[in-house]
């Protein structure tokens, strides 16, 4: 989970695309196209237009299809989804973390970070809104089993609408371009509810629930080291688990991103693996996956567009 701020987290990216003197990747040129399944709209006191114009050239220039896009208000349906009906599917980001001074809350912050349900039943009803995404569980520092959470669970497993999870232990104190940047977020940020494992009464309850777990492989020493083994039985035991990278393929080290792929697609998970970009730009992730030459043009392509075609039902 990212703060998305067009003029500081974009820029910085994008000054180091060009630094790096990155093209458009040979990959996003041989490949149909790419679904991208972890990305995040503006807070609600953001420039929407400006933001959402600047994901739309990207993706476009990337050959990006369709993003699953988390969403942080009420009137952001029709600011993003609405406004790009064929580029979008929407979700919304639920548990928004409290901050310690105003504003206390910077997604849903008219009803305390807790997206409403009867609304959220209403707008999966009428097909504008399609997953809850992203469920940030460190962040509020509670148990996915925690009865605030079960409500909606139950309307996902109802309405077959797919879940994204924030998992893994990260970002530490002070990460630069996410929440946790500023010092007055987070108070409950607790790094062990990131653990994988924790999921499994959710998903034993509601056996068709559709989870991704999300920035799997991330984190580094000093306590923030990925949870691999729980994650790995996780997508042993319920196979309507997917997963998305996310941060591991953008800023940590390639080695690691390689490492996790192959430790992924290894253990029999390739047709799991979702193409995530986290608000990253596209170049510098397809730069990094097109260097690894061992992947065969069917694991490249599960990745990009594939996995998440049959994950999110898509016609």
């Amino acid at each position: 989970m990212k703060v998305i701020n067009y003029f500081t987290t974009l820029s910085i990216c994008l000054a180091l695309v060009l630094l790096l003197g990155i093209n458009v990747s040979t990959l996003a040129q041989q490949s149909p196209y790419i679904i991208d399944v972890h990305l995040h709209g503006s807070w609600p006191e953001s420039d929407d237009e400006k933001y959402r114009e600047h994901l739309l050239t990207q993706m476009h220039n990337n050959k990006v299809k369709l993003a699953v896009i988390s969403l942080t208000d009420y009137d952001h349906i029709a600011n993003w989804k609405e406004a790009a009906p064929k580029q979008f599917l929407a979700g919304v980001m639920l548990a928004c973390p409290r901050n310690l001074k105003e504003p206390l809350y910077k997604c849903f912050p008219t009803s305390e970070g807790w997206v409403d349900i009867n609304w959220l039943r209403d707008m999966v009803k009428a097909e504008k809104i399609h997953a809850i995404h992203e469920l940030g569980l460190n962040y509020y520092g509670i148990l996915p089993s925690n009865p605030r959470f079960a409500p909606y669970f139950s309307l996902a497993a109802e309405l077959d609408i797919p879940v994204g999870i924030h998992t893994q232990r990260g970002p530490p104190p002070g990460a630069k371009n996410s929440l946790r940047s500023d010092p007055a977020c987070c108070p409950n940020y607790d790094p062990e509810v990131g653990n994988p494992a924790l999921l499994r009464p959710v998903l034993d309850k509601h056996q068709n629930l559709r989870i991704w777990i999300q920035h799997v492989g991330a984190g580094r020493a000093g306590g923030y080291e990925p949870f691999w083994s729980e994650t790995l039985a996780l997508l042993k035991d319920y196979p309507n688990v997917y997963l998305d990278l996310s941060i591991t393929n953008g800023p940590l080290p390639i080695a690691q991103y390689e490492s996790s792929l192959k430790k992924l697609i290894q253990a029999g998970f390739g047709d799991r693996i979702m193409f995530g970009s986290d608000n990253l730009p596209y170049e510098l992730i397809l730069k990094r996956l097109d260097s690894m030459k061992w992947m065969s043009e069917a694991q490249r392509q599960a990745i990009l567009f594939k996995n998440a075609e049959t994950f999110f039902k898509l016609k």
